[in-house]
């Protein structure tokens, strides 16, 4: 199963890069020279704070809800038809 960042921005969690509403334009972060660098191991080793903003931003909430793509993924472990599953989430809304 190849699953893309449209699967959890459907369960209504932000992507990156989408302008206006993706986490680079729209989150917050202070002390960020740029989006990326909040990816960046020599900043983060200087500076982890960004990085652990962001985490809590991409946390799943309460209201986060698997959608069929998820809940696809979870059938066919359960059923162990699944053979690997690469993907960009990281919410693990499969589970």
């Amino acid at each position: 199963v190849m699953l893309g960042a449209g699967a959890s921005v459907a369960a209504g969690l932000p992507d990156f890069r989408t302008p206006g509403t993706g986490l680079y334009d729209t989150l917050e972060i202070s002390g960020l020279p740029y989006p990326e660098a909040v990816f960046e191991l020599d900043f983060f080793r200087t500076n982890p704070q960004p990085f652990y903003e962001l985490a809590k931003a991409l946390w799943p909430t309460d209201d986060s809800r698997p959608t069929k793509a998820h809940k696809l993924v979870k059938l066919l472990a359960d059923k162990d038809q699944l053979v690997r599953c690469y993907t960009q989430n990281i919410d693990s809304l499969e589970r």
